[in-house]
């Protein structure tokens, strides 16, 4: 397997990992939430939703550029 070839492969499986993310997070039967220091809690669920969306069309763009 080449170096791209390998590269992409990891690429796909980030891609794949982020869209269970979506979906466990994105459904709203899992919350996300942000300990702070002073025991506070902030609810991050649709940041890491849209984070992880945004991974998924980054590693499209690098899954298409490694197979050209």
């Amino acid at each position: 397997m080449t170096p791209n070839a390998e590269l992409a492969d990891w690429c796909q499986r980030q891609s794949e990992d982020a869209a269970r993310q979506i979906e466990l997070f994105g459904a709203g039967g899992v919350r996300a939430l942000l300990e702070m220091p002073d025991g506070t809690t902030q609810d991050i669920t649709a940041g890491v939703v849209a984070h992880q969306t945004d991974n998924i069309a980054m590693f499209a763009r690098l899954i298409a550029a490694l197979t050209a």
